[in-house]
């Protein structure tokens, strides 16, 4: 399975699928951490990667190669180089696109709202400390939940 995410700064393949597809291993020691906590750590870095799109064109990439049970993810740089864009409706679903050579814009919808798991807001128990105006915002609509509660009960 590979993921999309545009908040992550590089492309990381697995330790098994590079070895599969004998990609070029550029020895490189670096330590990851996910959203939620998880950590691994690469054992390379595969450049100039090429990549067949279900189109037929290819497109090169740089992928980290990561240690463990981790999925193939392509990050923010190679969603800029290629003008992949994922657009979000509530109504209708998400949607990724690309352009292809030919100047067409090849759009997939890839989830849809009323599918279990379809998240449309923060996570929650998550501290945003690094995020100050969230974390105010969040507290804000806790004083006013408490504050709609305490006149319900008089």
């Amino acid at each position: 399975m590979e993921l999309v995410d545009t908040g992550l700064e590089l492309s990381i393949i697995t330790e098994d699928a590079a070895i599969k597809a004998s990609l070029p291993n550029r020895k490189l020691n670096i330590n990851f951490r996910g959203i939620g906590g998880h950590k691994t750590s690469s054992v390379g870095l595969a450049e100039f990667t090429q990549v067949l799109f279900p189109s037929g064109e290819e497109k090169e990439i740089n992928f980290f190669i990561a240690k463990g049970e981790v999925h193939t993810v392509l990050g923010r740089p190679f969603l800029a180089e290629n003008n992949i864009s994922l657009d979000f409706s509530q109504k209708k679903h998400e949607i990724f696109s690309y352009q292809e050579a030919d100047g067409r814009r090849l759009c997939m919808p890839i989830c849809k709202p009323h599918m279990l798991g379809w998240q449309t807001g923060p996570p929650r128990g998550m501290e945003l400390c690094s995020m100050g105006e969230i974390k105010d915002c969040f507290s804000k609509v806790k004083v006013k939940e408490a504050e709609d509660k305490s006149k319900k009960n008089k």
